[in-house]
């Protein structure tokens, strides 16, 4: 007998559909690689020899298969399993003491804490992630716009490893290039880049100065997308839904003191403010519980997607790009 997931009713082992709430149920024992189903006890598949409780996943054949689409297709998380989730991507920074000879000096090496951090030199851009794995700034620009530039990537990066972190406890394994592949093709589709750099404006937006705020990229990608108004609205939904979980833990490093310290820095630059992009400011957020079962279910939608052989060429180029940095 095996227990269905959603419901708990004892169903009989062939059965793939519950008999009491018609959840899909995931076979027991079906190993991820070549589908055959083993004894009770096996750890090792009786046809392919393969491990089917694999500590990582490190093939897009071995991540695009129906187990884990049934994985994904029947993940639930609540409040609480999401907060915890939440404090192990910050779990890092619990001991740490913000150090540094200037207010830059310590935010970056608040940033460090979570991934390498890279000066760049060239390029129109402020700063970006590298394909998930390391935060680059310009440190051509004043002292001032690197803070807001480290903080906005930091932020991407968080949100990054929020997904990675997530499908991680749903598939059951450590990460892997191919799992990190599959997170960066997800939060760079149109639609989700738009709510990913909503995100990162919007944590940047609470620790530099009020009319500072510059959310110039992500009207850029609006614009290009030429999504409708209503469909814009959602994406900045989640994104500052996300954004204010993210603000709630990096308050407590970056607390009043050091946004003080940052408005100084503003004050030495003699930047002055422009107001142009606090209007694309909203306080509009979805409840935890539905954010969190719709991300769940566009996951799954974007999984099924990506598991088409004409994505697998773009994926395998992402994950040369993450094992390479």
């Amino acid at each position: 007998m095996k227990v269905c997931d959603i419901c708990g009713t004892y169903n009989l082992k062939e059965n793939s559909y519950c008999t009491h709430c018609g959840n899909k149920m995931i076979i027991e024992h079906l190993c991820p690689h070549c589908n055959e189903i083993n004894p009770d006890n096996a750890t090792y598949c009786i046809n392919c020899g393969k491990q089917i409780n694999p500590i990582s996943i490190d093939s897009f054949d071995n991540l695009f298969t129906e187990y884990n689409l049934n994985l994904l297709s029947n993940a639930t998380i609540s409040d609480e399993e999401y907060n915890g989730l939440l404090k192990e991507v910050f779990l890092r920074a619990q001991y740490f003491d913000m150090h540094g000879d200037s207010i830059k000096d310590k935010i970056l090496n608040f940033a460090g804490l979570f991934t390498h951090c890279y000066p760049k030199s060239r390029g129109y851009e402020r700063g970006f992630i590298f394909l998930g794995n390391s935060i680059h700034y310009d440190d051509r620009l004043d002292d001032s716009v690197q803070i807001a530039t480290i903080i906005h990537e930091l932020a991407h990066y968080l949100l990054f490893n929020i997904i990675e972190l997530l499908l991680c406890k749903i598939f059951d394994v450590e990460t892997s290039t191919t799992l990190q592949s599959f997170v960066w093709y997800f939060l760079t589709l149109p639609e989700f880049e738009i709510m990913n750099e909503y995100c990162a404006h919007t944590v940047e937006g609470r620790f530099i100065p009020y009319g500072y705020q510059n959310y110039g990229s992500f009207n850029i990608l609006v614009e290009n997308a030429k999504m409708d108004d209503e469909s814009v609205h959602t994406m900045k939904k989640f994104g500052n839904t996300f954004a204010n979980e993210l603000v709630i833990y990096l308050e407590k490093y970056i607390d009043e003191d050091l946004r003080e310290e940052i408005k100084i820095q503003y004050k030495i630059d003699l930047k002055n403010p422009t107001y142009d992009s606090i209007f694309i400011e909203t306080g509009d957020c979805y409840p935890l519980s539905f954010k969190n079962s719709a991300i769940l279910g566009v996951l799954q939608n974007v999984f099924a997607e990506a598991s088409d052989i004409k994505v697998r060429e773009e994926l395998e180029i992402i994950k040369e790009g993450i094992a390479g940095d």
